[in-house]
């Protein structure tokens, strides 16, 4: 592959799905077509409301579906990956859908496995699917997968079933897999719903080999390495200014919204949603911390400011954006008695002439 793979990660972190996959698409053919393996893919769902499948169902470009199903293992005709099983978007349903799971996952058949997990992990009795505990369907799964990525903020922390008072124990994937001594690391991808463009680049990498380092709560670095409130948001100028807004639609840092980004590691202000329009903040709306562990109580109310802003050199970005209103005033007036005395020295000088 001509992408190295510090280049590789360096792309994916830049480019939106759609850019990259067109950039890189010959180099991807043929890094894939080199692998020759067949990857199967196994999409189960927990505890969620399906959200995450529809925001992956309406991922902006099919570049890489169109690489995965157009190049195939040797002779057999069969395309290098293949959905064997996923609830909401599966040709099979029923008897006919969990047979497909045993016997193209479960009992070995030839090539790899990616299992992909959306909601989160519930005690015994709460989600049972063909006669069977979710619980069973994952630990079963798990123990056959090369990669396990964990979809979405629900399969990631536990997310909105997880919230008080919980009473059905629900959990994120690499817990539970924890819990049951299933030694795996899972690669996971927060927000609420799960960002197409972070799983189908994090697919892309699992395919080719390259891993991407994970931060402390599993994450993959590229996506969610960065402090939105630091490093990204376009409204971050404000802040420094001490103008916040106060209500939607007014201008200003969304801080005292209840903005939770200087607490939240990730790519939204420049990924951003629906085909790369826009996202929370853009909109007027606080970003409610939907990357995070402990979504959503840790966060709650969500229209409520966090207990402490981060400073700019040491000083409040309030009482900064006191001071810079105060400095601005006693500037404007300054600049003005100074017009105001040139203007006099001019035209006494005319006087003369």
């Amino acid at each position: 592959m001509k992408l190295s793979r510090r280049n590789f990660l360096k792309g994916i972190a830049a480019m939106g799905a759609t850019a990259f996959l067109t950039t890189y698409k010959s180099e991807i053919v043929q890094a894939l077509d080199e692998v020759k393996d067949y990857w199967h893919i196994c999409w189960l769902n927990g505890a969620d409301c399906g959200g995450c499948t529809i925001s992956f169902a309406q991922a902006a470009d099919p570049d890489l579906v169109e690489i995965l199903t157009s190049i195939t293992v040797g002779n057999s005709g069969l395309p290098i990956a293949l959905p064997d099983y996923m609830e909401i978007i599966h040709p099979a349903s029923g008897s006919v859908a969990e047979k497909l799971k045993e016997e193209r996952w479960k009992k070995g058949s030839k090539g790899r496995k990616i299992l992909i997990i959306e909601g989160s992990v519930q005690d015994p009795g709460f989600l049972t699917i063909g006669g069977k505990d979710f619980r069973e369907h994952l630990k079963d799964a798990a123990r056959y997968a090369d990669a396990i990525i964990a979809f979405g903020a629900c399969a990631c922390y536990g997310g909105i079933p997880s919230g008080r008072p919980n009473p059905t124990n629900a959990r994120g994937v690499q817990q539970f897999l924890n819990e049951e001594g299933i030694n795996k690391t899972v690669i996971n991808l927060p927000c609420c719903p799960g960002h197409p463009d972070h799983l189908v680049l994090t697919l892309a990498s699992v395919m080719l080999g390259v891993i991407p380092e994970l931060d402390a709560y599993g994450r993959p670095k590229v996506f969610f390495g960065k402090n939105m409130h630091e490093e990204l948001c376009p409204y971050r100028p404000y802040y420094d200014r001490g103008i916040f807004a106060t209500k939607p639609g007014e201008e200003g840092c969304r801080y005292k919204l209840g903005c939770k980004g200087p607490v939240v590691h990730t790519d939204c202000a420049i990924r951003k949603w629906n085909n790369h329009v826009s996202y929370c903040v853009e909109v007027g709306a606080p970003c409610i911390g939907c990357a995070e562990p402990g979504f959503p109580d840790r966060f709650s109310p969500f229209y409520k400011e966090i207990p402490s802003l981060p400073t700019v050199l040491g000083v409040d970005a309030t009482k900064l954006g006191e001071g810079l209103i105060a400095a601005t005033a006693a500037g404007i007036a300054i600049h003005a008695a100074k017009r105001l005395a040139s203007k006099e020295k001019y035209e006494r000088e005319e006087e003369k002439k």
